[in-house]
């Protein structure tokens, strides 16, 4: 995975466990959220809550799973927590599958939202590009559509947690002519024994951010116990963004990140 995503034709993804079948451009990462709760008092418990995401050929997409024994009456409470402040623009019909589109403005790069329920899920389509008028969100879209009987699943088709990078191949923020642009940065969660234990602290994290779009090299230098340095280096492999550049073209930079935690 050392090269530049965009070299890779799209390919085929069904992980175990999902309703959809789809094409992405790039191989996705994984992040499993926390689950098993219920979803606001009187509300639709959360099975499980999975985000499969990656970047290639321009684009970022995030595919956003939440599992219900009633899906609907979790996205109906979901709309009004994951979509505040998003702007409604249509309902949408594409490969049989209908479901409601939203604009939101996430970190200043504009997403288009995609969502839907099937019989055992509400899903998120999250996607982004540089030009909002990129015909390559569309032909995600095209290649999205609802699993069959007939699908085998895809499970080798995910992302290496690691990849090396040279270090002179490697920028720091300054260097480049485009600084990198993050569309997507999932929010560590805490874990159980941390929130019994009142923990509260920071964990900073070292990584490159790659030119295929993925981070990789990742290295905590502030620790945290009961699993909070674990949670932060997973949700860090997460981020999604658009690579640096440095006199046009896709470069790998160096970037410190800082997770702070408060019960408070």
């Amino acid at each position: 995975m050392t090269r530049l995503q965009n070299d890779v034709a799209w390919i085929p993804f069904i992980p175990e466990g999902e309703e959809f079948a789809a094409k992405i451009p790039g191989l996705a990462t994984v992040l499993n959220e926390p689950a098993n709760y219920i979803y606001r008092k009187d509300g639709e418990r959360v099975l499980q809550h999975r985000d499969f995401s990656g970047y290639g050929n321009g684009l970022v997409f995030i595919i956003d799973s939440y599992k219900a024994k009633r899906p609907q009456k979790l996205m109906a409470a979901l709309l009004d927590g994951q979509l505040s402040g998003a702007t409604f623009e249509r309902e949408i019909t594409f490969n049989g599958i209908a479901g409601r589109q939203y604009q939101n403005n996430y970190l200043k790069v504009p997403l288009r939202v995609v969502c839907f329920t099937t019989d055992e899920h509400a899903y998120f389509l999250k996607l982004a590009a540089l030009d909002a008028a990129d015909p390559v969100i569309d032909k995600f879209l095209g290649g999205f559509r609802l699993r069959t009987r007939q699908d085998k699943e895809t499970p080798d088709s995910f992302a290496p947690e690691t990849f090396d990078l040279k270090q002179d191949q490697v920028f720091l923020p300054w260097e480049v002519t485009r600084k990198t642009v993050i569309a997507w940065k999932p929010i560590p969660a805490y874990t159980e024994k941390a929130r019994v234990d009142g923990l509260i602290g920071t964990v900073v994290v070292e990584a490159d951010f790659a030119a295929n779009g993925y981070v990789t090299n990742i290295k905590a230098t502030k620790e945290m116990k009961d699993g909070m340095t674990e949670k932060a280096i997973d949700c860090t492999r997460n981020i999604r963004f658009f690579p640096a550049e440095k006199d046009g073209k896709p470069v790998s930079v160096h970037m410190v990140l800082e997770y702070h935690f408060n019960l408070f």
